[in-house]
């Protein structure tokens, strides 16, 4: 009876700070919600307890139907700690060694006896980070291609991030199993963890939980995120899950259900570099070690770690690109260790007044570029990706407490300048040269070239979101529309064969000749292109 009692004031005790945590991170999540900075669903954990677990945003746009904790969300390269997984397993079941060469699996793969799956899961074998998905169709057409490339450096010397090592990670378990990739997946980790609503082939997914990816999810109108025709990229970001199966696949490695506890520590351990192991990122943070892997692709985030001393599991899955999940898990964590955070208010602001800090603004060799829509003020510099800001008044934004950005009038009360404070102190400034975007288009069907300039296109001058070429001569290849010469926001076909969309596939010019050219940026959320012969 006396056992009994002190388990029950331990629990009594412990509910209040678990519910005050959990309020906590609730209105945090709803402040970013309200603002309309989050789409998707967050799960902590302590010492294997669900402590918070709720869901944000929608799972369909033009629906408007909401995300549930059942929603189903593409992980992309938190994929890899599966891929990972199932090669340590076969190592254990005597199958393979990650010290096997490269050369076992593809005898004629140039330096293939010196590179080894070791250095494919810690991305130490120094070959190049090119899975384009032209090149990704089979598994002959890959290994032709990238066997190909020179390596970025001798193995086993240096970290770089590769996804074409995994590439070949996922083809060695179907040689080494006699089953596919994700049917190895399935039988070693799915099907054992009961991870029901975890798996490939998201395109084909008829769940009513399934949530789409979007560039622009916002109040009133939304555009879906670029779709791949295949399963790409693969072994390094098939997948989708929920956060549930996740934390399934979290407490495996804690109760030894799929690998042993001396190779979990093995996969938890630093190989070359201090902040990845086999699989897994690893990071020392005051002492204590955090593991587990991140996710990103068209429209999609995925963030899963563990503190492992302390038994905590943050996951965090997104289905908006202009999700803040980057600057919201730190502040859960936080919550989690009694650390300051800050709650951050979003100010309304007049969309007048917000379409005057539109534009480009030159800064040295870069420039940002500066778009409002639907009441979000949307930041991009040179090879970045886009970002939403958070208003803080008609001047003044920030990305989070230490990234800020001030907008500054000149004496006619016309925005002029932007200063943008960076996390390290650093500080640009640029100055506005133009409120028109200049676009043009790239490629192979273009005289440039895919490593030259753009052609640019012409704007109308009554209707300046319009941009255009007439009877413009185009070879037979491929192309794209690219903003302003940068890769960072270019524009393509989506795998409907209509649509356009950021980063998608390129135009294809069947034959040489004379063509029309339209990029209709009137509705920036929805663009709409034309690409015909011309009439002679």
């Amino acid at each position: 009876m006396k056992v009994i009692l002190t388990c029950l004031l331990l629990l009594l005790a412990a509910n209040p700070i678990f519910s005050q945590k959990t309020k906590q991170i609730e209105q945090l999540l709803e402040a970013y919600d309200k603002a309309g900075k989050f789409s998707g669903t967050v799960l902590v954990a302590e010492k294997g307890k669900i402590i918070f677990e709720k869901s944000y945003g929608y799972r369909n746009g033009p629906k408007k139907e909401k995300n549930t904790n059942n929603s189903l969300y593409r992980i992309f390269s938190t994929t890899k700690m599966f891929t990972s997984t199932v090669i340590l397993k076969l190592e254990e079941e005597g199958k393979l060694s990650i010290n096997d060469k490269l050369s076992k699996y593809y005898p004629d793969f140039p330096k293939g006896d010196s590179i080894t799956i070791a250095n494919l899961l810690s991305h130490t074998s120094g070959i190049p980070n090119e899975t384009g998905s032209e090149n990704t169709v089979d598994e002959e057409t890959f290994i032709k291609y990238i066997s190909a490339k020179p390596l970025n450096f001798p193995s086993n010397t240096k970290w770089d991030y590769s996804n074409s090592g995994y590439y070949i990670l996922g083809y060695i378990i179907k040689k080494v199993t006699g089953m596919d990739y994700d049917k190895a997946i399935e039988s070693y980790i799915l099907k054992p963890l009961q991870m029901n609503h975890t798996g490939f082939h998201f395109n084909t997914v008829t769940d009513e939980n399934k949530a789409f990816g979007y560039d622009f999810l916002l109040d009133h109108a939304s555009t879906e995120a670029f779709r791949f025709k295949t399963d790409h990229p693969f072994a390094a970001g098939a997948m989708y899950s929920t956060v549930g199966d996740l934390f399934k696949f979290n407490e495996s490695f804690k109760n030894n259900t799929i690998i042993k506890k001396e190779t979990t520590e093995k996969m938890f351990t630093p190989y070359l570099n201090d902040h990845y192991g086999l699989g897994s990122d690893v990071i020392i943070n005051n002492g204590k070690k955090s593991v587990g892997h991140g996710g990103g692709g068209p429209g999609y985030r995925s963030i899963y770690y563990k503190i492992l001393e302390d038994d905590i599991c943050f996951i965090a899955l997104s289905n908006s690109t202009l999700s803040h999940t980057d600057m919201i898990v730190p502040k859960i964590e936080n919550i989690i260790y009694h650390k300051p955070y800050k709650i951050p208010i979003a100010v309304k602001i007049n969309q007048q007044e917000l379409k005057k800090l539109e534009g480009i603004y030159s800064a040295g060799n870069t420039k940002f570029y500066v778009t409002v829509l639907d009441g979000q003020v949307l930041f991009r510099e040179n090879g970045y990706p886009i970002c939403s800001l958070f208003p803080v008044s008609n001047t003044s934004f920030q990305l989070d407490d230490n990234v800020t950005f001030t907008f500054k009038p000149d004496e006619t009360g016309k925005i002029n300048s932007v200063m943008v404070k960076l996390r390290d102190g650093t500080v640009k400034t640029g100055t506005k040269t133009t409120d028109n975007y200049l676009w043009g288009i790239i490629g192979d069907a273009t005289p440039g070239g895919w490593d030259g300039k753009d052609t640019p296109l012409q704007a109308d001058i009554q209707k300046p979101n319009l941009y255009f070429l007439k009877n413009y001569h185009l070879k037979k290849g491929k192309l794209k529309f690219r903003l302003d010469n940068d890769w960072g926001y270019n524009l393509g076909l989506n795998n409907d064969g209509k649509t356009i969309a950021l980063n998608a596939y390129d135009f294809l010019i069947g034959e040489e000749g004379q063509y029309d050219i339209l990029l209709d940026m009137s509705d920036p959320i929805k663009p709409q292109y034309n690409i015909k012969k011309s009439v002679q």
